[in-house]
């Protein structure tokens, strides 16, 4: 299902549904995720076991997660994105100590640290507005309270594992809006992080969720699926008499695949004849913007109440530019000029996310696809139509250029820009192109890793060594999804990462050692740890430099280059960028 069906089907009836909240929907408000909760805490339990020191913000180092990830993978520990991973993380620091649990959540979840975003003001408000009745969650956070506050000006106090039996007599009696903590709340001793815990739920919190679910149909926001105490309660709704008889929708971040728990809950959902989705969407707060703004009868002091996050313009007196030598060189590039126009995709049979991957890879990066309510391409006409066989599109030019200005806010195509400028990027280059989830990336290309223009990578990483190899000695583990073993290579490659800030928009180059296959980048651990040794200050100087002048070839230098993605494309079908090949710089003021 699109995200704008299901925006049609809760403006239409939001009253009618229930909403599960994980910590994603609390990500946003400057608060940490269950991924970075046991980031933190298996960085703390490898210090103290190797006796190391690892600041909490050097975890966003790919390099220190693999080496923290080898180290719990030697001790048996659950590999990442196991269920049983976050309760693992909790049992090697906390033992069975609830109030160490209870003090760690306290300062992680300090209510200093939160910042309300739109998404939490339009909950609060579809709750003031008796739109939201019943609202469950995982998380132990008071966003929801805080939120509240700000926006209807009351409290609401959530019924947690201390003082749960009244949950069930409050929806029995239809006393909404009824918030409730699973996990219970960090201000009082009884939450549940263990394995145990997670197990089951408490009995009377569970019976009321199971009740509401045979009741109100479910949203659920920023929840992975972890936790099977939670499952289980789903699928014992499954079995109620009227289960969730508005539906079921479970919404995801573009690109980012549910785990296998979730897919069976919706599969056995629809078994029973319930309306099941899996719906992707850009973040939290923009689906709550997007529904917000269908909404009828929204009263005038809620809309006012929940737009005081609107952004605003505001005047800093800045310093005059320098005039002394340059003091820090940063990996970012300016963009003057963004592509105005792409592509629109009409079809009988819309395609999910799976079928234009296939679509892009039938093309061998001849085209390039993304989509939100409808589809977007660049490419040759032609070419499109080629790579969905019998269900090609009808293909209109569309204006994207106001989008683009705000990629923050329309995620599902900064991707799609990203891989424009990547292929913009390599056209004539020794290079291929590989797109995921998290970026574009430019590697060299195997068959031309001596050609002569890759000289100036070369002598920046090794003196003239080699930018392409096989990882000696090393081949990967047989699993289950990859039971053959094989070589691994190593490549390498750039990341290419848009960013726009203070009204410019900026290329950001982050150098990197690509390992094919990629899932095995966490068995070169050490490769990587040496390859990448001593890539800092001088070294990481020149390593920006020819990469810079590998992508951005010619004279004069520092000036603006003008990029298309495609040979022999016209039209709305071939992005157009124009790129300077000066990094941004700070000077020192004037003595």
């Amino acid at each position: 299902m699109r995200q704008s069906e299901l925006i049609q089907v809760l403006s239409e009836a939001v009253n009618q549904f229930s909403w599960f909240l994980g910590a994603g929907t609390s990500q946003s408000a400057g608060l940490p995720t269950a991924w970075d909760v046991m980031w933190d805490l298996k960085r703390r339990h490898y210090c103290k076991e190797e006796n190391q020191e690892i600041a909490a913000n050097d975890v966003e180092n790919a390099a220190v997660r693999e080496k923290i990830t080898a180290y719990m993978d030697a001790h048996n520990f659950p590999p990442p994105g196991d269920p049983g991973e976050y309760s693992a993380c909790f049992k090697l620091i906390f033992r069975d100590d609830y109030e160490r649990q209870r003090a760690y959540l306290a300062a992680s979840l300090d209510e200093k640290r939160i910042s309300l975003t739109q998404g939490h003001r339009i909950l609060a408000a579809l709750i003031s507005l008796d739109a939201a009745r019943t609202v469950f969650t995982t998380n132990f956070d008071s966003v929801i309270e805080k939120a509240y506050a700000a926006v209807a000006g009351k409290d609401i106090a959530a019924f947690h594992l201390e003082g749960s039996y009244a949950a069930l007599t409050a929806l029995n009696r239809e006393a909404f809006p009824i918030y409730t903590k699973l996990h219970g709340d960090f201000r009082y001793r009884s939450i549940k992080n263990l394995e145990d815990d997670l197990k089951s739920q408490n009995e009377e919190l569970g019976r009321a969720a199971v009740t509401a679910w045979n009741r109100f149909g479910l949203v659920v926001a920023g929840y992975s699926g972890r936790d099977e105490s939670v499952m289980a309660l789903m699928r014992s709704a499954l079995e109620g008499t009227n289960p969730f008889p508005h539906g079921l929708y479970w919404t995801t971040l573009k690109g980012r695949p549910p785990m296998q728990a979730v897919t069976d809950l919706i599969a056995a959902a629809k078994s029973k004849g319930v309306k099941a989705e899996i719906v992707e969407i850009e973040t939290f707060d923009s689906f709550m913007s997007r529904l917000w703004r269908q909404l009828p009868n929204r009263p005038d002091e809620l809309v006012k109440a929940v737009g005081r996050v609107a952004d605003r313009t505001v005047n800093i007196d800045l310093p005059g530019a320098g005039t002394r030598a340059p003091i820090i060189r940063v990996n970012a590039l300016p963009i003057a000029q963004l592509p105005s126009q792409c592509f629109k995709l009409t079809f009988k049979d819309a395609p999910d996310w799976e079928a234009l991957r296939k679509a892009e890879r039938a093309a061998e990066g001849a085209i390039l696809l993304t989509k939100e309510a409808d589809v977007y391409a660049w490419g040759l006409e032609s070419e499109v139509r080629k790579a969905f066989g019998a269900n090609a599109p009808e293909i209109a030019a569309l204006d994207i250029g106001d989008r683009v200005a705000e990629l923050d806010k329309n995620l599902y195509l900064k991707g799609f820009v990203e891989g424009g400028l990547a292929l913009a990027l390599k056209r004539g280059k020794p290079l291929v192109h590989r797109a995921s989830r998290y970026g574009s990336t430019l590697i060299v290309e195997r068959q031309s890793a001596r050609s002569p223009l890759l000289k100036g990578l070369s002598e920046a990483v090794e003196s003239g060594g080699h930018v392409y190899g096989q990882v000696s000695g090393l081949m990967t583990k047989p699993t289950e999804e990859h039971p053959e073993s094989i070589s691994i290579w190593w490549a390498e490659a750039v990341e290419i990462d848009l960013q726009q800030i203070g009204g410019r928009t900026w290329v950001l180059l982050k150098p990197d050692v690509y390992i094919w296959p990629r899932w095995a980048r966490r068995e070169a651990s050490t490769f990587l740890d040496r390859r990448m040794r001593g890539r800092y200050n001088g070294p990481a100087n020149a390593l920006m430099s020819a990469w810079i002048e590998l992508l951005l070839p010619g004279t004069p230098r520092h000036t603006d280059r003008t990029l298309t993605s495609f040979d022999h494309v016209a039209g709305p079908g071939n992005p157009t960028f124009v790129v300077n090949d000066r990094t941004g710089f700070s000077k020192g003021g004037a003595r």
